[in-house]
């Protein structure tokens, strides 16, 4: 009676932790994180995977036509800006006086969900969309919705490295 009470615990036990593991149980991340969420780096996947997948899909969901011009997170290295450009194949970081650029807000990863904050340009003006994401450690995350918010939002302010580095020289007299 004991033995088979004990063989169900353990079998029990085992289903759990095989459903757990199966199912995505990473910790909860932001980049760029706000005041008291939990810290992410940019530079570990799947966070540029997460970034160059959701400008692909709100891209080719808002403007397919246009070519596809892009903008990450103020503070992201230059080695994720590389990965992100290189996962995409196609388009070009943005450059200061770019008018017509999709723009990475913010990303949240949480277990098997991820969501990606995405700045568009229609209509002579910028709004706000979220691409919803769902994958594990067994399988890549993809993207399942593009959820529009329908929100003017400021123009992106260009945040490449080169732009960054050039911003904060001072002025040649």
């Amino acid at each position: 009676m004991r033995k088979q009470i004990l063989i169900k615990a353990l079998s029990f036990t085992a289903a759990i932790a095989v459903a757990l593991s199966i199912s995505g149980c990473t910790a909860t991340m932001t980049y760029p994180e706000y005041q008291g969420a939990p810290k992410a780096d940019p530079s570990l996947q799947p966070m540029p995977n997460l970034m160059a997948d959701a400008l692909k899909f709100a891209h080719q969901r808002t403007s397919p036509d246009q070519e596809l011009v892009y903008n990450l997170p103020p503070t992201t290295p230059v080695q994720v800006w590389t990965g992100v450009g290189k996962r995409l194949g196609i388009g070009r970081p943005m450059t200061v006086g770019d008018t017509h650029v999709w723009s990475i807000r913010q990303v949240r990863l949480s277990g098997a969900r991820a969501e990606v904050d995405v700045v568009y340009p229609t209509e002579g003006i910028y709004q706000l969309a979220t691409v919803h994401f769902v994958g594990s450690m067994a399988q890549p995350y993809y993207p399942t919705m593009l959820q529009f918010w329908l929100v003017p939002v400021d123009a992106p302010t260009c945040n490449t490295p080169l732009a960054v580095v050039q911003q904060a020289k001072p002025a040649q007299q």
